[in-house]
């Protein structure tokens, strides 16, 4: 089954709850998702401790840097899809985490630190590639950006051209900054049973992770499909 890592060498640009809103949907689409939390803080495992876990989705922790190739293939075995949340700095994790890896999500905001760090990323899964002796297919995802593409900063907007110039491929959808996917992880459960939000906000939620998970899936076919 495929396996879905998302790394990213600077905080806070939104890479667990990426991995989060796919799950979600992959989850609320009838597939059966293991989540690998190997973020030392360890996010995806208290939301899951939290009240509204679908049935279908597995969370495991992982600390164990030897064993996560062994993690990752048994959760291959048992789930239809296999997303991984990596730590952010380079190690022996990511590297083996990598080497299982069919498609490799890289988040970063519209800025210039996040897109020399992210650089960072795309280099680290050059170098599994090399290990690996085959190409692991990756992909930039813009994520925190403004709900409305018309106020996006013209800064990001260079960076998003500069990054597509040299040849990285990004999602066409980006993951928009939203308070509903912050209340994920202190409420737990899904988009659709949470409360006391705006109707509208959710819906707008719900549709921006829906068009991330397609374009997310799209890629992965064609990954796939060049293997």
């Amino acid at each position: 089954m495929p396996v879905i890592t998302l790394l990213s060498p600077k905080g806070g640009v939104g890479k667990t709850t990426a991995a989060l809103l796919l799950a979600i949907e992959l989850a609320e689409g009838g597939g059966s998702v293991v989540i690998v939390d190997a973020d030392p803080n360890f996010p995806l495992a208290k939301w899951a401790g939290l009240p509204g876990k679908p049935d279908n989705i597995e969370v495991v922790q992982e600390v164990d840097e030897d064993a996560i190739i062994d993690t990752i293939d048994a959760a291959q075995k048992r789930a239809k899809f296999v997303i991984v949340d990596l730590e952010g700095r380079a190690s022996a994790r990511v590297t083996n985490a990598l080497l299982m890896t069919h498609l490799a999500l890289v988040p970063m905001q519209g800025s210039v630190l996040d897109s020399d760090q992210a650089a960072r990323a795309f280099q680290s899964i050059r170098r599994a590639s090399t290990a690996a002796r085959r190409d692991i297919a990756f992909a930039g995802v813009f994520t925190r950006t403004p709900a409305s593409a018309a106020i996006r900063s013209r800064v990001a907007q260079q960076i998003a051209e500069g990054v597509r110039g040299a040849g990285i491929a990004t999602l066409a959808t980006p993951i928009a900054e939203r308070t509903v996917y912050r209340s994920l992880f202190a409420e737990g459960g899904t988009l659709s049973g949470l409360e006391g939000a705006q109707a509208k906000a959710i819906e707008s939620a719900r549709a921006n992770a829906a068009a991330f998970a397609h374009d997310v899936l799209e890629a992965l076919t064609a990954a796939r499909a060049g293997a």
